[in-house]
């Protein structure tokens, strides 16, 4: 196996200031700052097991009371909406596409989790609420 020449022609990519990195920083400080965060009542995951153990892939969201209950969410076995795709597709629109898809997709899971802790704290915490916590987003 010999190395492509025509790799060696690459042209090096311009290195920033410090003063540049610097207001980056500052300025992804500064929106960071300016976002509020929003209360959700999912609580912290519990995050999967690597694979090849058979529960990989399947998140679970213990009872914020540490009952012993867990909601599962198997991410692999997610119904997945058929993907249409015009031809001829700028990639701006490509981009778009998968972007709503990705929101919808993450809706639905957030609600799906969100009715399972509800129904769990009618059924087992009758007259209690989830207790919320703060999310960055």
């Amino acid at each position: 196996m010999t190395a492509d020449p025509d790799l060696y022609e690459l042209p090096a990519l311009p290195r920033p200031s410090p003063r540049e990195v610097a207001a980056e920083i500052a300025a992804a400080r500064a929106a960071a700052e300016a976002t509020a965060p929003e209360r959700t009542i999912i609580p912290e995951p519990v995050m999967p097991p690597l694979w090849p153990h058979p529960d990989s892939g399947t998140v679970r969201f213990p009872c914020a009371l540490d009952c012993g209950w867990a909601h599962s969410e198997n991410a692999d076995a997610d119904e997945i909406e058929p993907l249409r795709i015009p031809l001829g597709v700028s990639d701006e629109d490509l981009k778009r596409i998968f972007a709503e898809r990705a929101l919808r997709r993450a809706a639905a899971v957030q609600r799906r989790i969100e009715m399972a802790i509800l129904d769990h704290f009618a059924a087992e915490h009758p007259g209690r609420r989830p207790p919320e916590r703060e999310v960055w987003r």
